[in-house]
C-alpha cells in the first residue's frame, strides 16, 4: 500500500512540475518580443510611419504571470531613427505581449 501511495505521489509531483514548466514556456522569447516590439513601433494604429525605427539592442527581463491582457514583460532596449521623436521609446521599459492567433505570432500592446 505504501509503495502504491509513493508511486502515486511521485506521479502527481512530476505532473505538476511538467505543467508548471509548460506554462513557463508559454511566455514570449526575447526574439519574439523584439519582433513584436519592432512591428508595434513601426506600425502605430492610425499613423503612417514615414521614417522607420530600428532596434539597436534589446534585452528581455522578467515577465509577470499571465493576465487576460497577456504577459507584462520588462525589457531594456535602445531604438534608433532619423525621427527624433522615436527616442521616446527608449524610456519605455515594459509592455504587455500576447499571442495573436489570427497572425500566428506574438504581438505587443501599445505601451502608452
Amino acid at each position: 500500500m505504501r509503495l502504491k501511495s509513493f508511486a502515486l505521489l511521485a506521479t502527481l509531483a512530476s505532473t505538476i512540475g511538467v505543467c508548471g514548466a509548460a506554462m513557463a514556456a508559454d511566455e514570449p522569447s526575447e526574439a519574439q518580443m523584439k519582433e513584436a516590439a519592432l512591428y508595434a513601433i513601426n506600425h502605430p494604429p492610425g499613423i503612417v510611419n514615414s521614417e522607420p525605427i530600428t532596434i539597436k539592442s534589446f534585452k528581455k527581463e522578467a515577465c509577470d504571470a499571465p493576465t487576460p491582457r497577456g504577459y507584462n514583460c520588462g525589457f531594456d532596449w535602445q531604438v534608433a531613427s532619423s525621427n527624433s521623436g522615436a527616442s521616446m521609446y527608449n524610456n519605455i521599459s515594459n509592455a504587455f505581449f500576447y499571442f495573436d492567433k489570427d497572425a500566428g505570432k506574438w504581438a505587443m500592446r501599445p505601451p502608452f
